[in-house]
């Protein structure tokens, strides 16, 4: 009896030893906590032993053995989440299995600025690894899912609302879309629906003049005024005669326009077609939509130049707009500019306009380039502006 209770002892004994030394292999923690992290993808359908052969192949697991036994042991085999996961060498066997089972993953967080294409947000979720450009793009122009997203347009052109985004992986190209399109419809029925319809503007429209009223400021406290000039020149039935129309006529350009490029056949050129193009330019943020509905009150501008600042001056009537122009590019106005007649009239510019709001136009005599714009202060874009030469 002596020697079985020694037996049990010893056992025991051995059994006590043993689930110590598993629990310090279980529990310790090594390494630099500041180390950098290494990137571990859980695909849905990965088995467990596809798991730990990716965190043995990264160095994060050294004992795949141990791994195995622990998972077994604590029921955690079939629990795994999937995700995308940022291990650090010398990281507990407890943690590792606690992060994967918990679906403790990493999110990506894209900055989607104002006034992009959609090809270029596209480029940018692609370089941020969210999902492939030209995946994104043909579901933003695949016809059926952009209408069951109640958009009355050909493509999401103008309606990838642009903001701070966290994504998880793996993700696709449809519900990154999908979720851009519920903030844009969540931001326009906060802040601008009302006042569409109390103008009587439908959304489409909004959201087109947004893009080009995006497109032309640099500052978000100009854009009322910016909205202003469009609208007074809708009403009074000119052409807009807007550069950013002309640059996505031709596939969404950023460089400088030439005066050639003015003449290109599309139904975005507003500087060949009167009214509004069919539909957005660029994806407008909530500032430029807001704008859009609410111009600034009492305005009787027609014209507008930037001023090399990012800023812009804003005229009446043309020969206003000519002396501006001249005053900020040359200096003081001659005799012969402050004379020139003026083909406005005093309450408005009269008959179709020869210049555009910003002092370009294919018709212009002396064209010269516009100032490049500047940043925005407030935004990551750093994207150049368009300029019209001749050439």
């Amino acid at each position: 009896m002596k020697h079985v209770s020694i037996t049990i002892a010893i056992i025991a004994t051995a059994l006590f030893l043993a689930a110590l030394h598993f629990s310090v292999l279980y529990y310790k923690d090594g390494g630099d906590l500041d180390a950098p992290r290494i990137e571990v993808k859980v695909a849905p359908g990965m088995t467990f032993g596809q798991v730990r052969d990716a965190l043995v192949e990264k160095g994060i697991v050294t004992n795949p053995q141990l791994f195995r036994w622990a998972a077994y042991l604590t029921r955690r085999e079939d629990d795994i989440q999937t995700g995308r996961y940022l291990f650090r060498y010398g990281e507990s066997i407890s943690c590792i299995l606690r992060r994967l089972t918990h679906g403790e993953v990493e999110y990506t967080r894209v900055v989607v600025p104002e006034g992009l294409y959609m090809k270029e947000i596209a480029s940018l979720l692609q370089e941020k690894s969210v999902v492939d450009s030209i995946a994104f793009i043909e579901t933003a122009t695949d016809s059926q899912f952009v209408t069951d997203l109640g958009i009355l347009e050909p493509t999401l052109e103008g309606y990838l609302f642009p903001d701070t985004y966290l994504f998880d992986w793996p993700i696709s190209s449809e519900d990154v879309a999908r979720r851009m399109v519920y903030r844009f419809r969540e931001v326009y029925g906060m802040y601008v629906a009302l006042d569409a319809d109390s103008i009587v503007m439908h959304r489409t429209h909004v959201v087109t003049l947004a893009s080009i009223v995006q497109a032309e400021a640099v500052y978000d406290s100009e854009m009322p005024r910016i909205s202003a000039v469009y609208h007074n020149r809708l009403r009074a039935g000119m052409r807009l005669e807007a550069d950013p129309t002309v640059a996505y006529a031709l596939g969404g350009v950023r460089r400088r326009l030439w005066l050639k490029d003015l003449k290109v056949e599309s139904p975005y050129n507003t500087y060949r077609v009167k009214g509004l193009p069919p539909g957005a330019i660029c994806n407008p943020g909530r500032s430029a939509l807001e704008a859009a509905v609410n111009p600034l009150s009492g305005s009787n501008e027609y014209y507008f130049v930037a001023d090399g600042t990012g800023r812009h001056h804003f005229s009446r009537t043309y020969n206003e707009h000519l002396q501006a122009k001249h005053r900020i590019r040359y200096g003081a106005v001659p005799p012969e500019i402050r004379s020139r007649p003026d083909p406005s009239v005093t309450d408005g510019p009269g008959p179709e306009a020869a210049d555009s709001p910003d002092g370009t136009s294919p018709d212009s005599e002396g064209m010269e380039s516009r100032e490049m714009k500047e940043p925005r202060p407030d935004s990551t874009n750093d994207r150049p502006p368009t300029g019209v030469d001749e050439g």
